[in-house]
């Protein structure tokens, strides 16, 4: 779900992805006008309500009995496509998922490696110079649209390949450590 979050984030480096993706990636956090409450990632909370039978137990409550919901998952797409759905309809219609679209994707798209300080203005270039590419080989379709361009520019995300999605378990005690520092600060301590 990171990486279905992470089409609509618009980092201006591969660096400062991997910054909003650590911020996602912490197993809790402090929620509440000071920080009073340490609540588990409710990315991964939210989809393992939708997965798993667990005991679960709040800060000073008994252990409740929690059981996969049957809600469907809320995305937040407004009624529309997901974007990662809608950059697949856009490469599809302009010809990159054909033998010779993987070729030219593959060609225009290695001339880079994504990390650290490459920007997203490079992987704009990119895009433009695959679109071309693509056109000039004849492999853009008859469905394609202006529209879908916009999707190839703003939606397709920077190469994700070297980004970390794994969990960062934070411990329980670091968090207790902030929320009395955050409410000591707030008091006037």
């Amino acid at each position: 779900m990171l990486y279905l979050d992470a089409q609509s984030w618009r980092p201006m480096h591969v660096r400062q992805l991997q910054e909003y993706l650590d911020d996602q990636r912490r197993s809790h956090y402090l929620e509440g006008s000071i920080g009073e409450y340490i609540l588990p990632n409710s990315t991964l909370a939210g989809r393992e309500s939708l997965l798993y039978a667990d005991i679960i137990t709040y800060e000073e409550g008994d252990p409740i009995w929690s059981e996969p919901s049957n809600h469907e998952p809320v995305f937040g797409f407004a009624g529309g496509n997901p974007r990662p759905w809608e950059v697949c309809c856009a490469l599809r219609d302009f010809g990159a998922f054909t033998r010779a679209g993987l070729d030219v994707v593959s060609d225009v798209w290695s001339r880079l490696d994504f990390k650290d300080e490459v920007s997203a203005t490079e992987a704009d270039r990119l895009s433009h110079e695959m679109a071309l590419a693509l056109q000039t080989t004849g492999l853009i379709t008859e469905q394609a649209n202006e529209d879908q361009l916009g999707y190839l520019y703003r939606s397709w995300q920077l190469p994700m390949y070297r980004m970390d999605f794994k969990r960062i378990e934070v411990p329980l005690d670091e968090l207790k450590d902030q929320r009395d520092a955050n409410f000591r600060s707030e008091v006037g301590y």
